[in-house]
């Protein structure tokens, strides 16, 4: 009865740790983190001193097994990774892969000098290490092509001991058929795991590269926008001045600066780039102070913003490429320019008002131009009596 109630547990045991194996395995994305939770599942289920994956890779025009992961709990066998054997029968692994079949041999110690599975006793002499017996599966993928080799070694009577060649004919007992159907189980199912990772790798790389190529494009189309911005900019200008019936004249009509920011909005969309838009309302202005605010407003602005005149008392300045704290700055500075002309020529009249209202118009908004000058028209008139802050 204990002898069952034993068999039960380790069965259950088995099977828990068999299942938390294929859940996270089945989860994981990364190549490497699936072959060490498949050497510690090994060792664990198997009671195997160590455990090793090697995988197919070609290596100068020849396909070879490289150790990938390995683990051996009595000696430092990780000195190994990345070490390589030809894919031919002279190994186990070699063997293994060759002939697409597993090996099972529970007394090495047993075999011929002459025996074609020779390539584990250059480890074990490198180590001062004794392999006793082995199960060694080859691993393929969805296709049944070749991936790799996953090989055990030595099933210990006591977990916890340490082999070397003094004791491991002592401590090591044979491979049960339980042990070969988990490796056999294992070794099949990281191969589907593999399968799918790689697949996600080239995934993953083919998108990184997408990303790239485009980014790169991109980066190209934003170079070549900024060089058509400077000439559309020059080209902008001309053609404002074309507009003006004088020379001096530098404040557009309503239709015509409207039609220039248009384009100009269109082109802030491609580069990214904010237009700041300064709204004036004049109050108790004649003649004379007209053509000071006029002169005044030209000076201020750069070559490429807009000015254009709403009515006789009214104006809207499109500033390029400036947020709404400099929009304040510069409108501040034309109110003061012009009561400084104003006072110098003695014109200047304790009833001139000047009424401001600001929008930040970034190129990612759809804006109506004429609502919007309509909602700082009000804005400005709802200010009368304060200053710019």
């Amino acid at each position: 009865m204990l002898e069952a109630y034993e068999q039960i547990t380790k069965l259950k045991n088995i099977i828990e740790h068999f299942s938390s194996y294929i859940i996270n395995s089945s989860n994981e994305k990364d190549i490497n983190e699936i072959l060490w939770m498949t050497i510690d599942i090994c060792l664990q289920l198997t009671g195997s001193d160590g455990a090793t994956i090697y995988l197919k890779e070609k290596i100068n025009q020849e396909e070879k097994l490289v150790i990938k992961a390995t683990k051996n709990l009595s000696v430092n066998f990780e000195f190994y990774l990345g070490y390589s054997l030809p894919i031919s029968p002279i190994s186990l692994c070699g063997y293994a892969a060759v002939y697409k079949k597993p090996i099972i041999i529970n007394d090495t110690l047993n075999l011929p000098e002459n025996h074609e599975f020779r390539q584990f006793k250059f480890f074990d002499k490198s180590l001062h290490y004794v392999t006793i017996n082995t199960i060694t599966a080859p691993i393929f993928d969805f296709s049944n092509d070749l991936v790799g080799v996953l090989q055990i070694i030595n099933k210990k009577a006591k977990p916890n001991i340490k082999l070397d060649e003094t004791n491991a004919t002592l401590f090591t007992i044979s491979y049960t058929e339980t042990d070969v159907k988990l490796i056999l189980a294992i070794s099949s199912f990281v191969g589907t795991l593999l399968d799918r990772a790689k697949a996600y790798e080239k995934f993953e790389v083919s998108i990184t590269n997408t990303q790239k190529m485009l980014a790169n494009m991109f980066d190209s189309v934003k170079k070549s926008i900024s060089v058509l911005n400077d000439i559309l900019i020059s080209g902008q200008q001309k053609f404002i001045e074309s507009l003006q019936t004088e020379k001096k004249e530098k404040i557009l009509l309503l239709k015509e600066g409207i039609e220039l920011f248009k384009k100009q909005y269109q082109l802030s969309k491609i580069t990214e780039t904010i237009i700041s838009i300064a709204y004036l309302i004049t109050r108790n202005v004649d003649t004379k102070m007209i053509d000071i605010l006029h002169e005044v407003i030209s000076t201020e602005i750069r070559l490429y913003d807009i000015p254009l005149k709403i009515n006789e008392s009214e104006y809207a300045i499109f500033l390029h490429n400036v947020d709404i704290i400099k929009a304040r700055m510069i409108a501040k500075r034309i109110e003061r320019k012009v009561f400084e002309k104003l006072k110098l020529n003695e014109m200047l009249s304790t009833s001139l008002k000047f009424l401001w209202s600001f929008y930040e118009l970034k190129p990612d908004e759809e804006k109506n131009i004429e609502e919007v000058l309509s909602y700082l028209q009000k804005i400005a008139k709802e200010n009368e009596g304060e200053t710019i802050q």
